[in-house]
């Protein structure tokens, strides 16, 4: 959880600007060393925190901090498009603003994932005595698995200019881990400014939890991701698994790199289509496999893959038996797709 891993994280966040000093381009740095693999989800409150350390009552944002989960100044409760941000955020205007945010996020960016987004916990910098902007609630991380701490390029070109436009709505109030201009943390969103800020309570006014009356519709979409050389990340894993299905020898790894760019040409010139290497709407559209109870092979590591990404927990094994179909159901009821537990070209649409 960006500056929230156990013992083996170290950050170090600097000095906050005054206002209306170029927060937008991320004007000031946020340095994270991670040692080791993966994100390691901490506990949530002091008490999965252990004993603190003395330390400054305000996040490094200014912002005081919350010690308790029953503090009428945190929102348990915070959601956006029915996906909780376990720990909640602060209340008021701060979580007027949050919220915009995720909500835009959800629906310009890419469709938030329960269980990989994150919010409120009381936790010390670590080596330091700072809290961390998650302690006092003004900070959130949204699908932090598939944006990892450290990592840049995470989104596509499009995703970054939606990124930006959500941040101009919030006229510097909110600055995104992604314009760091030390080590990214393209997961995460905080409040810039300090409390009491004037520019925050007109922003929190002006956009009262919902899009400007001015901000366009989000653009139509085909229901398939772009994936190109330098994309990372489970979907990635995922058309590699169907490349495998198809013929082509691909490792999978979840990194769209040369090998995976070459297999991709492959199979569009097998497929009579454009072999630029971009696995776009036509190369989604045609490279699926359908799958159902009995399948076998990497079409169903594939399911169970993008299964995996919304929260199904199954075993990557390649037999579509009883908990894959289960689970495929589960799926196709929370999208409103007719639940058979065949997974077809609607099914795979809305998984990736």
């Amino acid at each position: 959880m960006c500056e929230l891993h156990d013992q083996d994280c170290e950050l170090q966040e600097e000095e906050l600007p005054a206002e209306g000093t170029g927060l937008l381009s991320g004007g000031f740095d946020r340095r994270l060393l991670l040692r080791g693999a993966g994100i390691a989800a901490v506990g949530l409150g002091a008490a999965g925190a252990g004993v603190l350390p003395a330390m400054a009552a305000s996040s490094q944002n200014g912002w005081p901090g919350i010690t308790s989960s029953g503090s009428s100044a945190l929102n348990r409760g915070f959601s956006a498009h029915g996906v909780t941000f376990p720990g909640g955020v602060r209340t008021g205007q701060v979580g007027t603003v949050l919220g915009y945010v995720a909500r835009r996020f959800h629906e310009r960016v890419e469709p938030l994932r329960s269980g990989w987004c994150w919010g409120w916990a009381y936790r010390p910098i670590r080596g330091g005595t700072t809290l961390s902007n998650h302690s006092s609630a003004t900070a959130i991380d949204c699908n932090a698995p598939e944006h990892p701490l450290g990592v840049s390029g995470t989104f596509s070109s499009a995703q970054r200019r939606e990124i930006a436009a959500i941040l101009n709505a919030c006229e510097g109030t909110v600055r995104w881990g992604g314009n760091y201009s030390g080590r990214k943390d393209e997961m995460h969103f905080e409040i810039n400014v300090r409390p009491g800020s004037g520019t925050l309570a007109r922003v929190a006014a002006k956009l009262g939890g919902n899009p400007p009356p001015n901000d366009p519709p989000p653009p139509p979409s085909s229901g398939w991701p772009t994936l190109k050389k330098g994309s990372s990340g489970w979907r990635v894993s995922v058309l590699q698994y169907l490349l495998r299905a198809r013929g082509r020898s691909v490792a999978v790894d979840g990194v769209f790199g040369q090998q995976t760019k070459d297999a991709v040409i492959s199979y569009q010139r097998s497929a009579n289509l454009v072999p630029d290497g971009i696995a776009g709407p036509k190369t989604w559209g045609k490279i699926i496999v359908t799958t159902k109870e009995g399948s076998r092979g990497h079409a169903v590591r594939a399911t169970q893959r993008a299964l995996n990404a919304h929260g199904k927990g199954l075993a990557v094994d390649g037999e579509f038996g009883e908990r894959t179909r289960s689970a495929a159901i589960s799926f196709q009821k929370s999208k409103k797709l007719l639940p058979d537990g065949i997974v077809g070209p609607k099914t795979w649409a809305a998984l990736v």
